[in-house]
């Protein structure tokens, strides 16, 4: 058996992936209806989430991020949604974490929308799908199918990996 080289610390760090992490949660209804955020530079709609941290675990981001831009609380105990591993639009591999939301009532919620969002809506999954990017659509999909009881799935690329070839 041959002997593995031990490389310096600072060398092995430098080698290891770089993975962007960044988390969303699905604030829903009883309708199962999904919000989502419009953003203020430019006409897309977005689940309330963004990028982790230093020293966050993607709970941690789900939590800070939803209430960052909507003002509303994260239930007690995470439940995981999907988890999407893909590619960022500039070629990082990134992984992406789906938490479930508050369960709100759409007609008295109360969103404090940060300054990066303009409007929100509630609507169910097939209502967004004309609205959002295909992949956004099937995570959508898939969301409400783990909220109806489903299992929580991994996906590659918004995909199911059996649907990947």
């Amino acid at each position: 058996m041959t002997k593995h080289p031990q490389l310096p610390r600072a060398d092995w760090l430098a080698r290891r992936a770089r993975i962007l992490g960044c988390a969303a949660s699905l604030v829903h209804d009883a309708e199962e209806r999904i919000l989502l955020l419009h953003t203020s530079w430019s006409d897309e709609w977005q689940l309330p989430g963004g990028g982790h941290d230093e020293g966050e675990d993607l709970w941690h981001t789900a939590v800070r991020e939803t209430y960052e831009e909507t003002g509303l609380a994260m239930p007690d105990h995470p439940e995981l949604l999907a988890v999407d591993w893909g590619l960022h639009p500039e070629g990082i591999p990134e992984i992406f974490t789906l938490f479930k939301g508050p369960l709100v009532d759409a007609s008295t919620v109360d969103v404090k929308l940060s300054d990066e969002h303009d409007d929100w809506r509630m609507l169910t999954a097939e209502e967004w799908a004309p609205l959002v990017h295909p992949e956004q659509a099937r995570v959508l999909a898939v969301a409400t199918e783990v909220l109806r009881g489903g299992r929580c799935r991994y996906l590659r690329e918004a995909s199911h990996l059996a649907d990947v070839r």
